[in-house]
């Protein structure tokens, strides 16, 4: 009895590390750390959208896509090159997914189930939108800027909210 137990325990734990379906069902509630390692300077949008691309994960081009979009933000918000090009930098060097830090690709998902790029499953994209709807029904319009508050004195342009939101 204690044997079929244990066997149990090891076969549950062997799941959840290998990325079986018990891990799949866990994506924490969106939550961004604003610029990890930098200064939340006047480009905190440009590090909460990026931070929402990261929280999901996905695959190589995507995450490319997302530092590239961050590079492209902050360069336009800020008119400042080198700042865009070492913050662009520093999420490539250290946001990888096989990282376990909380700002690694994937970071919504337990490590190490997404330790790897890939291509979201019909499960984990289910598990996105409804956390994304929950989200999205969480910001509230600042009517004095128009921009949306995401986080406690923070605020998005109503542009990139509607990246998240659609239907904003």
């Amino acid at each position: 009895m204690a044997m079929g137990g244990a066997l149990s325990a090891l076969g549950l734990s062997v799941a959840l590390l290998t990325g079986g379906s018990a891990a799949a069902s866990s994506l924490d509630d969106f939550k961004s750390d604003g610029c990890s390692m930098f200064i939340d300077g006047s480009y905190y949008s440009c590090c909460y959208l990026h931070d929402f691309a990261y929280w999901q994960g996905g695959t190589a081009e995507e995450r490319k896509n997302a530092d590239k979009a961050l590079r492209a933000c902050v360069r336009e918000i800020t008119g400042n090159g080198f700042l865009a090009g070492a913050m662009f930098w520093g999420v490539r060097l250290g946001g990888g997914p096989g990282h376990h830090t909380t700002y690694r690709w994937g970071f919504g998902w337990p490590f190490p189930y997404r330790k790897d790029y890939g291509p979201l499953t019909s499960e984990e994209q289910e598990k996105v939108a409804e956390k994304t709807r929950s989200l999205c029904a969480s910001l509230r319009l600042n009517p004095v800027t128009g921009g949306y508050t995401v986080d406690a004195g923070k605020e998005i342009s109503a542009t990139q909210a509607r990246q998240i939101c659609p239907d904003l």
